[in-house]
């Protein structure tokens, strides 16, 4: 069971923070990522596996770079929202994993994708991630969610379809499954 603590808000993205225990007795702090998240982010990428990175990019990602983390912690809010689950590991924090959507023009529709530290797999991170990025998506009037990945990526697949993300293949492409959660 997971137990949820919410932080109390001071702005209004500060009222995205939460602090939960996973199955294995670990908290996490999920909040949205920060431009000061940078040299973080650029840790949790080099851990990650060229698949995993993958997923974090919504697409293939080649080099990790400091250019390219500093990049991903540059969100624009009207369009984009990316959360990190953060742990404390020998007195510092570390990037566990991140979600993100990027909404569509109008707003309705969005992509999605979450990627957990290959050490933090299998605990809950990814399904916490998406939970809180579904509920976001949400209340800001996003209709449907979307993700495409690899017919190959089980653990994805399984998690899409906890979370209530109904798959198809796609048509034009047997290796890529489309997955896709309509918000009510």
């Amino acid at each position: 069971m997971l137990e949820t603590t919410t932080f109390q808000a001071t702005t209004p993205s500060d009222g995205m923070r939460w602090t939960q225990r996973l199955r294995d007795g670990s908290i996490v702090h999920i909040r949205p990522i920060d431009s000061a998240d940078t040299p973080r982010e650029l840790a949790f990428l080099s851990r990650l596996t060229p698949e995993d990175r993958a997923h974090r990019f919504l697409g293939l990602m080649k080099d990790v770079t400091e250019g390219v983390a500093r990049e991903l912690t540059q969100v624009d809010p009207t369009t984009e929202v990316v959360l990190i689950a953060v742990a404390n590991d020998d007195d510092d924090d570390i990037e566990i994993g991140a979600a993100r959507y990027q909404a569509n023009l109008d707003g309705s529709g969005c992509d999605c994708a979450v990627a957990v530290d290959p050490a933090w797999q299998k605990r809950g991170v990814g399904a916490l991630l998406m939970l809180h990025l579904i509920d976001v998506a949400r209340t800001r009037g996003v209709r449907r969610m979307y993700s495409v990945d690899a017919a190959r990526c089980a653990g994805a697949h399984l998690l899409a379809e906890r979370l209530g993300f109904h798959s198809r293949p796609d048509p034009e492409d047997p290796v890529v499954t489309t997955f896709e959660l309509v918000l009510r």
